[in-house]
């Protein structure tokens, strides 16, 4: 464990790649700027994710950096591609949380969206790098795209207002009952949402059709030891469905300032998928 934390002193190594980017295009100044304004919550997060990886994630337990190919979504996968998913998400939140602060700067849409891109890549990037060390994981190149993928979604839905009135991508969880409550790594207890959200509609804004939404998304089952020894066979759901917009029920129409406990409120609900709010019919796939 003592060599692990030697390793995470290699932090600011690892934002190379995310400096040069911001350096060759000019914005190294606005990102150090950016980054200085919300040192809090960008700190507070990479505190968050290292005593995860260190407590959680088997962090430090292989002294080798390895490579891991995980694949996608396949059936022969080690959860089915709700990991994946869950990357996109990680990255997706994260990306939105830093945009919102630094809008309450006083930045630009621009610019915080652009910032809080390279700050969250930055963040999964040494995530990633420290799975590399991680004798139940290492370095996975598709962890690496859908951590973009997630902040891609996240830049167009904030300087895009239409696409962030219409479209919330969320997290479900009810615990799948074989690892306790771990939101984080229960993958079978794990339902990813998106939702297209008919208050973002301009012909329906002011009906009661407002406070529905049309969802569609993704869960699988089966696919740890644990529920392989229990008798469960693996199992990926797609799924499409109406549900109802908490969010729009609870704050209605956004205001262009909010105090902090409406926004952060609006922001949960964005977020988390509260379970059996929803009536949806599943698919599985072969």
């Amino acid at each position: 464990m003592e060599s692990f934390f030697k390793k995470a002193a290699l932090l600011p190594a690892l934002l190379c790649s995310q400096m040069a980017i911001a350096q060759s295009s000019g914005l190294w100044s606005e990102w150090k700027e950016d980054v200085s304004a919300i040192s809090w919550e960008t700190g507070s997060i990479v505190v968050g994710v290292t005593a995860l990886g260190a407590y959680s994630w088997d962090w430090g337990s292989s002294q080798k950096f390895k490579f891991n190919p995980e694949g996608w979504f396949g059936d022969n996968t080690s959860s089915g591609g709700a990991d994946k998913l869950g990357h996109a998400f990680s990255s997706y939140a994260i990306n939105n949380v830093l945009t919102d602060r630094l809008l309450r700067k006083g930045r630009s849409v621009e610019q915080a969206a652009l910032s809080a891109v390279l700050t969250t890549q930055a963040i999964m990037l040494y995530v990633e790098v420290f799975d590399g060390f991680a004798n139940d994981h290492g370095f996975a190149r598709e962890d690496v795209a859908m951590n973009l993928l997630g902040s891609g979604l996240s830049y167009v839905r904030a300087v895009n207002p239409k696409v962030h009135d219409l479209v919330d991508f969320r997290l479900e969880y009810q615990s799948s009952g074989y690892k306790g409550f771990r939101p984080l790594s229960d993958y079978s207890g794990q339902k990813y949402v998106m939702a297209l959200k008919l208050s973002g509609v301009d012909s329906l804004r002011d009906t009661p059709l407002r406070f529905l939404e049309l969802q569609t998304g993704y869960h699988a089952r089966g696919f740890s030891k644990v529920e392989r020894d229990a008798g469960m066979l693996r199992s990926r759901q797609h799924f499409v469905g109406v549900g109802v917009n908490l969010g729009e029920i609870l704050f209605g129409r956004r205001f262009e300032r909010e105090s902090e406990l409406r926004n952060a409120g609006r922001m949960f609900f964005e977020h988390i998928q509260i379970p059996n709010t929803a009536i949806r019919h599943d698919h599985s796939l072969k």
